[in-house]
């Protein structure tokens, strides 16, 4: 590409970048209808950034205030588009599983409720089985097959009589979700005294499609 072709190439992405922003709302509506009819992440963010309160931020989506009980997940990339659209799968239901409330049409916001967050003694209390055994015994039991050969970890027998472990190991199965989320603390929020999943976005398939190095430039 010459200079000058590249050159024009930058200015027609960062004019893209500066779409004219929808004005400013108070209504839940009216922003996230805005919200997704802009076109392109940058302006998406920066209209949300303006009209909802940001709680946190990760790789691909961040997560705003909507309401005194809801939260809105932003896609801020093609990864978060793709978990945003595995959450938002009406089959994928469970008591503990953190209900996806409504969605855009190109899945570029879901609403979900705001949960408290747990900790891993509170786990244990609700559970009565620890956080670190729950997430050796899941990474162990998501495994393909042929992957299986490691020896069991250790009470492993005792988790499996779970009814959580056991839906959560359904889950994973059943929608191919990725041990690793599972086996973190941060991805688990409380209510109503039970231990909620509460990001269940990332796939095999989205990992190995955005985030393996190996496959992906991602």
């Amino acid at each position: 590409m010459r200079p000058s072709e590249k050159l024009l190439h930058q200015s027609l992405f960062f004019l893209k970048l500066a779409e004219e922003l929808p004005a400013n709302s108070k209504n839940l509506k009216t922003i996230l209808k805005n919200i997704e009819s802009l076109d392109n992440y940058n302006s998406r963010k920066e209209y949300a950034e303006k009209n909802l309160t940001h709680l946190s931020s990760g790789s691909s989506r961040i997560v705003y205030q909507a309401d005194d009980n809801t939260i809105i997940k932003l896609a801020k990339n093609d990864k978060g588009l793709a978990q945003n659209k595995v959450e938002a799968n009406p089959k994928m239901k469970s008591k503990y599983l953190n209900k996806i409330i409504s969605h855009a049409k190109d899945f570029s916001w879901i609403q979900t409720y705001f949960l408290e967050k747990l900790t891993t003694k509170q786990f244990e209390e609700m559970t009565g089985i620890s956080f670190e055994d729950f997430g050796n015994a899941i990474s162990y039991a998501l495994k393909h097959i042929s992957e299986s050969s490691d020896k069991k970890p250790k009470n492993f027998e005792k988790v499996e009589k779970s009814e959580f472990f056991k839906e959560i190991k359904r889950l994973g199965k059943e929608f191919n979700l990725l041990s690793g989320d599972l086996t973190r603390i941060s991805s688990f929020k409380t209510k109503n005294n039970l231990p909620i999943l509460a990001d269940a976005g990332l796939t095999k398939d989205i990992y190995k499609k955005y985030y393996d190095s190996s496959k992906s430039s991602s």
